[in-house]
């Protein structure tokens, strides 16, 4: 929803008993009654604090007429001139305000806030009415986001041209760390529970630190229920692209300084529908039979408990969450590529040989002391398990390798424990100025097993510390500048694969030759530091005009697959080569934003531009692997590096019932070759595309249906010819969806139902980004949503 922001004013004279005589008490909070913590305004030049419920106190106040004038940053500076009698309680209300008012599913696209970071936010409403089957699917309509998808449950998220290890994923300040370096697995967050999320986009790591490249996708689940209710919500789901039928709840409950939170979601789906009856892989034809994506059904089992406590200087949150995932492997794409193995049974939903399954158990404990009126302090502490396998029935390229004894069929098992601390102080000078200092410890460890060998075992350690300073000039002018540094170790094991060599052997390759192919992973033991600096200004003339510029240092450190790896990775379909002698990947980055906002328009514009000095990729070698079904030889490499491109928005109110809004997002890269002249386009780059959507709302009833809205929406995507070494050119392609939403009402039953259509005219196309990309296998048929949620309790 592209907005504005309006402080609006509800004042209410209380009788009853005075404790103390001309006394001054409100609170502050946001459109949905949630107190805003911890804020500084200024009541008649005075810095006056809020507690961590949002409220003040003013005591041994005169009659008369007093000056309000807040500036927090995420809400529109607002000042206002109020009449205060003895005894009175006033609530600040800030509120999301449109001059041109769009439907719920646009993104909260201007917020005309004052931060200086380039922002979207979007609430929960949007993610469950573009849920995709997976939230980095779900986030695709938000200018600059792409997807890089894993059949019709799982996807990763790319920002700019950029995703895995070059982006962040966080919920409630921590970093969700689960093997995001592989692309056949998505996230393992609960997309339908997600409250709001935060879309940073340009260079993030003064707060973010290592991988904070392209942005940060900022999921916050921790948002304080209203005092004294309980509500909650009960939803399912079906979608026909794969049958699948998901439920799911949340129910939230406070008193005065107590609440919990509780919530769930099960989802199960079939083997998902394509357009396509073969796919082409190693030079060979695989058939699809009855166009569906043979043992790709799985379950996910998702729950979260949240409990805390609020007081008037400490506030505590602790989040317990768990997040189970079984989906099936394509077989086309894991191990032998045999005909037979494709063959339809009959059973859509069955899971079999070769599947992956998932979980994700994740403890977060959030604290909030308010030391006094200028200084706070922020501790936050994490543990977090990802426990990945890969289940496939036996099978070994090599004739001498015997199964396991125990486990046979586990062909690979990741476990990656993380320890994450992090410490914030804060320190507000005066209402203009305040210094944020922090400190962050993680350390994590990665365990493997199972009978084939991908990614070593390894210890990592990251120390951080950073400083940032903000300066404000009343409400036009908002600077903030920082260094941060960064120490990290890194330690593995190697891997000699001795069953390897001896196979190798026997096909009459050199004993040297066989050596190097054997040896899956060297020995590690590296130091890393990194000092970064980042400078940002947001400046706002007028009420017409908003402008962002951030610009700053940036790194990512190589991850243990590029140093470590040396063999075939049947998830990528290649064999990949690590290099032990990579740096760390460092570049600059420069961002800006200028916003357009006047009666019914809202134009916005944003270019951005990255220099790596180290790029790392996987390069085509142009080499062939002596293993069998090796395939071609991807090796990581580094090089300087340039990505560029600009997202534009615009949105228009066309009269009380249309609106509209089209994005346009451009991205180039190249590398720079050591002659300084630009060599290949990077690999895996997403192609331009051009957006638009009209939303039709009718407020009125019809039965036992009140309010409707209505969209339809397209996407060109435009042919990627700007490709790597030995990729493959990726055609354009037009989809066009259409939905809507409803309220139905009996009597004191209340639900709302949404419908919509994606690829609604069935268009066979492939996404460059896709996993299933290099198997020639097109994306997902038309698919028919269907979401009904019914909401329960007092709020």
């Amino acid at each position: 929803m592209s907005i504005n922001i309006k402080c609006s004013l509800i004042a209410t004279l209380l009788c009853g008993t005075a404790f103390a005589q001309n006394i001054f008490e409100g609170q502050i909070v946001d459109k949905n009654q949630r107190p805003i913590p911890f804020i500084t305004f200024t009541f008649d030049e005075k810095d006056i604090h809020t507690d961590a419920e949002g409220k003040f106190k003013i005591e041994n106040l005169s009659k008369g007429k007093y000056h309000v004038e807040i500036n927090e940053q995420g809400y529109e500076p607002f000042s206002q001139t109020v009449t205060f009698d003895t005894q009175q309680k006033i609530v600040f209300t800030l509120t999301f305000h449109s001059s041109y008012k769009l439907d719920e599913v646009t993104v909260l696209g201007h917020h005309h806030d004052f931060t200086t970071a380039n922002t979207e936010r979007v609430d929960q409403t949007f993610i469950q009415e573009n849920y995709a089957g997976s939230l980095a699917k779900s986030l695709e309509n938000i200018a600059g986001v792409n997807a890089s998808g894993i059949g019709a449950s799982a996807s990763k998220p790319i920002i700019r041209g950029l995703g895995f290890n070059r982006l962040i994923v966080t919920e409630n300040g921590v970093k969700q760390e689960g093997q995001q370096w592989g692309a056949d697995h998505g996230l393992e967050i609960d997309a339908l529970n997600v409250e709001d999320i935060e879309v940073i986009k340009g260079p993030s790591a003064l707060e973010y630190g290592n991988e904070a490249i392209a942005g940060v996708i900022k999921i916050n689940n921790n948002n304080l229920p209203k005092k004294n209710s309980t509500s909650g919500e009960v939803r399912a789901l079906y979608q026909s692209i794969n049958d699948n039928y998901a439920l799911g709840f949340n129910l939230k409950s406070r008193g005065d300084k107590f609440f919990y939170k509780i919530k769930g979601s099960y989802s199960d789906y079939a083997d998902y529908r394509t357009t396509a009856d073969r796919i082409y892989y190693l030079s060979r034809y695989l058939p699809i039979y009855n166009k569906r994506v043979k043992n790709t059904a799985g379950q996910d089992i998702n729950s979260e408990v949240q409990a805390g406590f609020v007081g008037d200087k400490f506030r505590s949150i602790l989040t317990l969450s768990n997040v189970n995932q079984k989906i099936g492997f394509f077989p086309g794409s894991h191990g032998i590529p045999l005909v037979d193995r494709l063959q339809d049974d009959g059973n859509y939903r069955n899971v079999e040989f070769p599947y992956q399954s998932v979980n994700h158990f994740k403890a977060i404990s959030e604290n909030e002391f308010r030391v006094d009126t200028k200084n706070t302090i922020k501790f936050i502490t994490s543990y977090q398990n990802n426990h990945r396998q890969e289940i496939s029935a036996f099978h070994t390229h090599y004739g001498n390798q015997q199964a396991p004894t125990k486990n046979p069929d586990l062909e690979l098992d990741f476990k990656l424990t993380t320890y994450d601390s992090q410490l914030k102080f804060e320190h507000n000078h005066n209402k203009n100025f305040k210094t944020i200092i922090g400190a962050q410890a993680q350390l994590q460890s990665n365990n493997v097993a199972g009978y084939n060998y991908l990614l070593p075992e390894y210890d990592r350690n990251i120390f951080s510390g950073f400083l940032i300073e903000e300066f404000k000039k009343g409400n036009t002018w908002k600077v903030n500048a920082g260094i941060r540094y960064d120490y990290a170790t890194f330690k593995s094991q190697g891997y000699f694969d001795q069953i390897l060599y001896d196979y190798l052997i026997t096909q009459n390759n050199s004993p040297s030759l066989a050596d190097y192919y054997a040896n899956r992973s060297k020995t590690i033991n590296k130091n890393y530091s990194n000092l970064n600096a980042m400078v940002g200004a947001t400046y706002q003339p007028n009420d017409l005009w908003d402008f962002n510029l951030n610009f700053g240092t940036n790194f990512r450190l190589p991850t243990a697959i590029e140093l470590g790896a040396n063999g075939i990775h049947h998830g990528s379909f290649r064999h990949e080569r690590g290099n032990e002698n990579l740096d760390t990947e460092k570049g600059l980055a420069l961002d800006f934003k200028a916003s357009f906002h006047k009666n019914d328009w809202l134009i916005s514009a944003s270019p951005y531009l990255y220099y790596f000095s180290n790029y790392i990729f996987l390069k085509p070698s142009g080499q062939f692997s002596i293993l069998p079904h090796g395939g071609q030889i991807y090796e990581y490499t580094q090089s300087k590096a340039l990505l560029t491109g600009f997202e534009i928005e615009v949105r228009k109110k066309i009269n009380e019932n249309f609106d509209a809004n089209v994005i346009y997002e451009y991205l180039y890269n190249r590398q720079i070759q050591d002659n300084n002249k630009f060599g290949y386009y990077l690999p895996f780059t997403p192609a331009n595309n051009l957006f638009g959507q009209v939303n039709y709302n009718i407020k009125k009833s019809a039965g036992i249906f009140e309010n409707f809205n209505f969209f339809v929406n397209g996407k060109y995507t435009f042919e990627q010819d700007k490709i790597a070494l030995n990729e493959d050119i990726t055609p354009s392609y037009f989809l066009v969806g259409l939905g809507g939403k409803t309220t139905v009402k009996i009597n004191n039953f209340t639900a709302n139902l949404s419908v919509q259509v994606s690829n609604l005219f069935n268009e066979n196309y492939f996404n460059h980004t896709s996993f299933y990309r290099a198997l020639q296998l097109p994306e997902q048929a038309r698919n028919i949503q269907v979401m009904l949620g019914i909401p329960f309790g007092k709020k």
